[in-house]
C-alpha cells in the first residue's frame, strides 16, 4: 500500500504597510527644531498634517488583523520628524496589536529624520522587538534583520498561523535611513551591509524557502516624480546589479515603500517582482493602502492591495489595478 501524498502547506500571507508619517508634538520645544525639523515643519504645516492621519493609520491597523495574515511587515517612516514622544505613540499603536514575532520592521528616511534622531538610535531603541536577527549578521551588525517563518522557523506566526508545516519564508530586512540634509530623502545601503543581504539570501537555512527582501527606498528611478533625485536610493544600482546578477542568490520578492504610491516592477533579468506599496495613513484623493503577498508552492500566487474607503473608514480587497475583488 503506498503512503499517503503529503498534503499541501498552507499559504502564507504577508501583510505590508509603510509610511505611516505619524505626528506627534506632546513636550517638543523650539530647541528640537533647531535643526533639519524647521523646514519639516513648514511641510508639516502646508501639506503632510493635512494629508497623513493617524486616525487613518489606526483603522489600517485593524484593517491588518482582519486579514488574519501570517505575519506582517513595515518598511519605515513610522514618525514624522523623529520626535520622542512620535516614537512613543508609534509604538503604543504597534505593541497593542502585535506581539514582538508577528511584525518585523525597518527604518525609512523620517525614522532618521535628524542626525542626532538616528545617532541616538531612537527607531532601533522604541522597536527593539521589531527587529530580530534570527540570522545574525557575522560582522554583529545591526542590518539586516531576518525573520524565519513557517517550518521550523524561529520567528514564528501571527493571527492566520505561521507555525509548523506553513509555507516556509524568509523575510531579510534592509536599513537604507540615513540622515540627510534639508530638502533630501536619499537613502543608502553602503557596501558592507549589501554584501551581507547576498550572504543571508546565499545562507543554506533559506534553502527550500520563499526569500521576501524588504527596504524603504526604491530600487528603480522614478522620472515622473518631482525632485525625483533628492529622493533616491543612492546605490540602487549596485544592489539590482548584485540580486540580478546570473547565478546570484536572489530574492523572490522585493518589497519597498517610500514614494506613497502603488506600483508593480521586476527585476530587469530574472523578472523577480518588485512592489511598492502606498501610505498607510493617507487621506484624501490618494488613499492609504496595505497589501497582502499571498505565497502558495513557493512563489507570489497574487498582491491583494487593501485601499481605504474614507466614508466607511473600512478597507475594501482590491487586485492590482484597483479593483475591489470579487471574494
Amino acid at each position: 500500500m503506498s503512503p499517503p501524498s503529503p498534503q499541501p502547506r498552507p499559504p502564507a500571507r504577508i501583510a505590508h504597510f509603510s509610511d505611516t508619517h505619524v505626528l506627534s508634538l506632546k513636550g517638543a520645544t523650539l530647541r528640537d527644531f533647531l535643526n533639519k525639523r524647521a523646514t519639516g515643519a513648514v511641510n508639516l504645516a502646508l501639506n503632510r498634517a493635512k494629508h497623513y492621519r493617524v486616525e487613518v493609520f489606526e483603522q489600517l491597523l485593524d484593517a491588518v488583523g482582519a486579514a488574519a495574515p501570517t505575519h506582517s511587515v513595515c518598511t519605515g517612516d513610522l514618525v514624522n520628524l523623529a520626535l520622542a514622544p512620535e516614537f512613543e505613540r508609534v509604538r503604543e499603536l504597534l505593541t497593542a496589536r502585535f506581539a514582538p514575532r508577528d511584525l518585523t520592521l525597518v527604518p525609512g528616511n523620517h525614522d532618521y529624520y535628524t542626525k542626532e534622531a538616528a545617532l541616538a538610535g531612537c527607531f532601533e531603541e522604541a522597536f527593539a522587538e521589531y527587529l530580530p536577527q534570527d540570522l545574525p549578521p557575522a560582522d554583529g551588525a545591526r542590518y539586516p534583520v531576518t525573520r524565519l517563518l513557517g517550518a521550523g522557523g524561529g520567528g514564528g506566526g501571527g493571527g492566520g498561523g505561521a507555525g509548523e508545516g506553513g509555507e516556509p519564508v524568509a523575510v531579510v530586512g534592509l536599513s537604507s535611513a540615513i540622515p540627510t540634509a534639508s530638502f533630501m530623502a536619499t537613502g543608502e545601503l553602503g557596501a558592507a551591509q549589501r554584501a551581507r543581504a547576498l550572504e543571508l539570501l546565499a545562507d543554506p537555512a533559506l534553502r527550500g524557502r520563499f526569500k521576501l527582501l524588504m527596504l524603504h527606498h526604491p530600487l528603480f528611478p522614478d522620472p515622473a516624480r518631482r525632485l525625483e533625485a533628492t529622493r533616491r536610493l543612492r546605490d540602487a544600482e549596485a544592489l539590482v546589479a548584485a540580486l540580478d546578477a546570473p547565478g546570484a542568490p536572489a530574492p523572490d520578492l522585493v518589497i519597498h515603500g517610500h514614494n506613497h504610491a502603488f506600483k508593480r516592477q521586476a527585476l530587469p533579468r530574472s523578472g523577480v517582482p518588485v512592489v511598492q506599496v502606498a501610505s498607510a495613513s493617507r487621506a484624501g484623493r490618494e488613499r492609504a493602502e496595505f497589501h497582502v503577498y499571498v505565497v502558495e508552492g513557493g512563489a507570489l500566487a497574487r498582491v491583494e492591495r487593501h485601499v481605504h474607503d474614507p466614508a466607511s473608514g473600512r478597507f475594501v480587497v482590491c487586485d492590482e489595478s484597483g479593483a475591489p475583488a470579487l471574494c
